[in-house]
């Protein structure tokens, strides 16, 4: 890892992290909208695959765990050796980050998708003009998980709801990380993911829990709780915070022992499904940010996520993830044209939406976010050393 500055901080593998957690909610996406064209009856409620089903999520909780852990190791690297946070800058930095890409979908969703009738999407686009401007509003202040939580979805942009968790996310983070009282700190981000989690939880499975049916106020409050996962983000923060403070557990947690337990837990419950009642993704996000802390420190790490093909496409991951459902939905049109449905559709469209999806991902990589990653530069922080984390060997 780079120790020149902040803003030069690179984990090895981080990006082949992020390839994985892209293509688990592309592919969760394609049996979605497989099901929906009606095709399958994997997301049926009654007929549920469980590791297709948990996929697209889980990838989404290991970006959050990823993006909590990258963001307070550069906050706090930052504050160490510029002596304090630019917060300014850092939500600048943010903002030319995420927001071009994230407004031309909103633009492209909401004003020119649905006259398009190959993207027509049953049970979905129907409602694309119910509370649009109340939609629009909330997409436009960059809360699309609240508006999803009001109103119906808004066709191959709802994905996005994602991305107004992570920018409420920066709104706090900052401020919390820029604390003088470290220790205090930490324990505010621990009690936000217990308390969040505890909410959910009561919510949905205490006494007098709304039923899923039931429009009620307490419901919204539980759907928004279950998107407004900042326990997931709160917990990859942690793991940064041990691993920047080069806390005594790692020694422990870097053992080559530990990993394979670890890891072998993980698969299984990964390979059967399993669901944790009230703390899915909370829990999962354990399992995540230990890979997160292996990967960021140890040379003595048993995943080795660092190759020319991982770079490539963790380098693209935000495009991925982004343009993957107007991509499958255009190729599912495409396809269902000359091809009777069978096994070699599937094989058909998992190739070619992801093959697509790659190349607009790489063509808006090159032609348009690096436009504003060359202005993001601009407002990186000082160029002051950055330690290298220490590593601790099994």
């Amino acid at each position: 890892m780079s120790a020149k500055n902040p803003s030069a901080v690179y984990f090895s593998g981080f990006n082949g992290v992020r390839f994985l957690a892209a293509s688990s909610v592309v592919f969760h996406h394609i049996e979605q909208f497989k099901t929906i064209y009606g095709y399958t009856d994997t997301f049926d409620k009654t007929n549920e695959h469980p590791v297709v089903y948990q996929a697209g999520r889980l990838g989404v909780a290991l970006f959050f765990v990823l993006s909590g852990f990258l963001i307070t190791y550069l906050l706090l690297a930052e504050k160490q050796y510029a002596g304090r946070i630019h917060i300014g800058n850092f939500y600048v930095r943010r903002i030319l980050r995420i927001w071009p890409l994230y407004f031309w979908i909103i633009g492209l969703s909401f004003f020119v998708f649905p006259h398009i009738p190959a993207l027509y999407i049953p049970g979905v686009s129907e409602h694309a003009y119910d509370h649009f401007w109340q939609k629009l509003a909330f997409f436009g202040i960059v809360m699309p998980n609240i508006a999803l939580t009001l109103y119906h979805e808004m066709p191959l942009c709802s994905h996005t709801w994602s991305i107004g968790v992570e920018e409420q996310f920066y709104l706090i983070w900052p401020w919390l990380v820029g604390s003088l009282r470290p220790r205090r700190t930490i324990l505010t981000l621990a009690s936000i993911a217990l308390l969040l989690a505890a909410g959910f939880f009561w919510l949905r499975y205490g006494p007098g829990s709304t039923a899923p049916e039931a429009g009620t106020t307490m419901l919204l409050v539980s759907d928004f709780l279950a998107h407004f996962r900042i326990g997931t983000m709160a917990i990859g923060g942690i793991g940064a915070y041990l691993v920047f403070k080069k806390h005594p557990i790692l020694t422990v947690l870097y053992l080559k022992s530990v990993q394979w337990v670890v890891y072998a837990v993980l698969g299984t419950m990964l390979a059967l499904g399993i669901r944790i009642p009230g703390l899915n993704y909370e829990g999962y996000a354990l399992f995540f940010v230990f890979l997160l802390m292996n990967l960021a420190a140890n040379p003595n790490s048993v995943i080795n996520l660092e190759n020319r093909l991982c770079n490539f496409m963790g380098k693209i991951s935000y495009g991925l993830y982004m343009y993957h459902p107007v991509v499958i939905v255009s190729c599912l049109y495409v396809i269902r044209q000359f091809m009777p449905y069978s096994l070699g559709f599937s094989v058909l469209l998992y190739i070619t939406s992801y093959a697509m999806t790659t190349l607009v991902a790489w063509l808006s990589y090159e032609y348009f976010e690096k436009q504003f990653l060359k202005l993001k530069d601009r407002f990186s922080p000082g160029a002051k050393a950055v330690a290298k984390p220490q590593t601790a060997r099994a």
